[in-house]
C-alpha cells in the first residue's frame, strides 16, 4: 500500500481563507515562525510515502534561503525530490524568474522511492504553467503528474485540454493531481476524466471533510486526485489541517 498526499501549502504564509487574513500582506514577507514545524509534526503522524506540495517556496528572501522542499523532505525521511518554478522561461513571464520572491515560487514532489523519469510540460495560456512528470516505481511504474491551473475559466479550460494529451501520452498508470482552481464545480473536469479515463474516488472515509477550500470553512473542491484504472483507490481523505487556505488530499492506493 501506498499513501500519497497532494497539499497546497501557501508558501506557508498561514492563512486559512478568511478574507480579512489576506489583508495582513506583510505574511507575503514575514511567514509565521514554527508553521513549518507544525505541519513536519502533523505530516509525521500520517507518513506519507509521496508528498506532492503546490505554492512551495524553493529559497526567496522570505524563506531566508531555506528550499522548504529540502526542509519537509529531510524531516519526513524521504529520500528523493523534485521542484520546478511554477512559470515559463519564455515570454513576458520570464521576468517572474528575476523578481524577489516570484522567481522561488515552484511545485514540487517528494518521495519515498527514487525517481526512474522526470519531464516537465507547459501550458500555453495562463499564468501558472509548469506541469512535473516523475515517474516512480512502488512496485510497479506509476507516473505522477502535478498542475496548479490558472485561475481564469477560459485558461483553465485551455489547460485541460492540454492535460488530457499529456495523460493519454502516458503508458504508465497515472495519478494527476494538484490545486485545478475548479470554481465552477466539478463539471469542469468531467471532459478531462471521460477522454483520459482517469477516476476521481468519491467515496469519503466517515471523519473526512467533502470539500477543500477554504480551510476555515470549506465549501469548494478545488484539489483533485485522479488515477487511472489499474490503480486501485483503497482510501480516500480530506485531511483537516488547518496550515494553508486549502486542506491535503490523501489516498492509499495499490496496483490492481
Amino acid at each position: 500500500m501506498v499513501r500519497l498526499i497532494t497539499y497546497n501549502i501557501e508558501y506557508c504564509e498561514g492563512m486559512e481563507g478568511i478574507w480579512y487574513q489576506y489583508l495582513k500582506f506583510w505574511k507575503i514577507f514575514f511567514p509565521p515562525q514554527k508553521l513549518e514545524q507544525r505541519m513536519v509534526r502533523a505530516l509525521r503522524k500520517i507518513k506519507p510515502d509521496i508528498l506532492t506540495l503546490i505554492e512551495v517556496d524553493i529559497g526567496s528572501l522570505r524563506e531566508r534561503g531555506k528550499d522548504e522542499v529540502k526542509f519537509l523532505e529531510q524531516k519526513l525521511g524521504l529520500d528523493s525530490f523534485v521542484e520546478k518554478i511554477k512559470y515559463p522561461l519564455k515570454g513576458w513571464l520570464r521576468l517572474f524568474h528575476h523578481l524577489p520572491i516570484l522567481d522561488k515560487q515552484a511545485n514540487a514532489i517528494i518521495s519515498r522511492f527514487p525517481f526512474t523519469k522526470v519531464k516537465y510540460h507547459v501550458f500555453h495560456e495562463g499564468t501558472k504553467r509548469m506541469v512535473i512528470e516523475a515517474t516512480v516505481n512502488c512496485p510497479k511504474p506509476v507516473t505522477l503528474l502535478v498542475a496548479h491551473l490558472a485561475l481564469g475559466k477560459k485558461a483553465r479550460a485551455k489547460q485541460i485540454k492540454e492535460l488530457i494529451s499529456i495523460v493519454n501520452g502516458i503508458k504508465n498508470p497515472v495519478i494527476l493531481m494538484g490545486d485545478f482552481n475548479t470554481f465552477n464545480g466539478l463539471e469542469e473536469v468531467h471532459g478531462l476524466m471521460k477522454k483520459t479515463h482517469l477516476k476521481f474516488k468519491r467515496g469519503l472515509d466517515e471523519k473526512s471533510l467533502p470539500f477543500t477550500e477554504p480551510a476555515w470553512h470549506p465549501s469548494r473542491r478545488l484539489d483533485y486526485i485522479l488515477t487511472s484504472p489499474g490503480i486501485k483507490v483503497k482510501t480516500y481523505s480530506v485531511l483537516n489541517f488547518h496550515f494553508s487556505d486549502h486542506l491535503p488530499l490523501m489516498i492509499d492506493f495499490e496496483f490492481r
